[in-house]
């Protein structure tokens, strides 16, 4: 599992944390793809963000967040 972030990741550190990984927090998501967590938050509200949900928490698909960035998923 991912542990929780608690600080503002750049995109890089963002990406570079996801390795391997199959999904992330709204926040690696927002700054990823260079959004504020509220607006991703926003965005699994409306539907328009695939998620599961883990206890109280939202996970991203990373597969999904790299093709939004335009990234391969062996980037």
């Amino acid at each position: 599992m991912t542990k929780p972030v608690t600080w503002s990741p750049s995109a890089q550190a963002a990406l570079d944390r996801l390795q391997g990984k199959l999904f992330c927090t709204t926040t690696e998501a927002g700054a990823v793809l260079r959004y504020d967590h509220r607006t991703i938050r926003k965005g699994i509200e409306d539907g328009t963000i695939p998620f599961v949900r883990v206890g109280a928490t939202f996970r991203i698909p990373t597969a999904w967040l790299r093709a939004q960035a335009g990234i391969g998923a062996d980037a």
